[in-house]
């Protein structure tokens, strides 16, 4: 960011003068790097690993901005009887997988009862079908050691940012998760910044100054960048559908 971005870094400069913690999670040492509180060497292509780790740890740990999540996400919503997913059925699929189209049926996916204005809610988040169940046993393959054996992190390192980013954030802080536009290059980008806003909610920091997911590209894009910021794709966009 400091070499690509240095106008829009110059304000990540102001925001470690007034005590920010910054951190840098990039497999080469660059100038970003120099001026950051912590740089965390990652294998390329492990985005989603690293990501995993830092939602399962916010969950074991109860790291996560517990009011929230339950009140501004749908992580108390209660899914169908008839969902699954890979770990219910045991074959690494998820419900209303049709081998012969290839594609998922998404009818099973709905929430308990059909209405999604207004669905059954376990707001102690408790309900093995609830949405914040799911979650929690999805990412709980994500521990320090896979993190570590598939990432290259150390565990006291990434202790360090999990511990670092869970105190920049809650009801009187929030912290910004900046990335550049090659997160959404990968072949798997749309599940990378899937688990960057998943990690964001848990922590409340979407919706709130000083938060969010910010792409950082040479030039505003209004057909992409644009639309999405507008919510004029909101329907096709799930990290802005869930939020309408």
């Amino acid at each position: 960011m400091a070499e690509a971005h240095p106008v829009g870094f110059r304000w990540v400069m102001k925001a470690k003068e007034q005590g920010a913690t910054i951190i840098h999670v990039d497999p080469r040492f660059s100038r970003t790097s120099a001026l950051a509180d912590i740089w965390v060497p990652i294998r390329a292509g492990t985005d989603i690993v690293f990501l995993g780790g830092l939602i399962n740890h916010l969950i074991e740990y109860e790291l996560y901005f517990r009011e929230y999540v339950v009140h501004y996400t749908n992580a108390s919503c209660i899914l169908s009887d008839e969902y699954r997913d890979p770990e219910d059925n045991g074959d690494g699929y998820f419900s209303g997988w049709n081998p012969e189209k290839r594609a998922y049926e998404g009818n099973s996916w709905l929430y308990k009862g059909g209405d999604l204005s207004r669905p059954q809610r376990d707001l102690t988040l408790q309900d093995p079908q609830c949405v914040f169940q799911k979650l929690k046993r999805h990412f709980s393959r994500y521990t320090p050691e896979m993190v570590e054996k598939v990432c290259g992190i150390p565990p006291d390192l990434f202790h360090k940012v999990a511990h670092a980013l869970a105190a920049a954030s809650g009801p009187e802080r929030t912290a910004a998760v900046c990335y550049a536009v090659g997160w959404t290059q990968h072949s798997k980008g749309v599940q990378i910044i899937r688990a960057a806003a998943i990690l964001q909610l848990l922590l409340g920091n979407i919706g709130r100054p000083g938060g969010g997911i910010l792409s950082l590209r040479g030039r505003f894009d209004s057909r992409v960048h644009g639309y999405s910021n507008a919510l004029r794709y909101s329907p096709r966009l799930s990290v802005y559908a869930a939020q309408r």
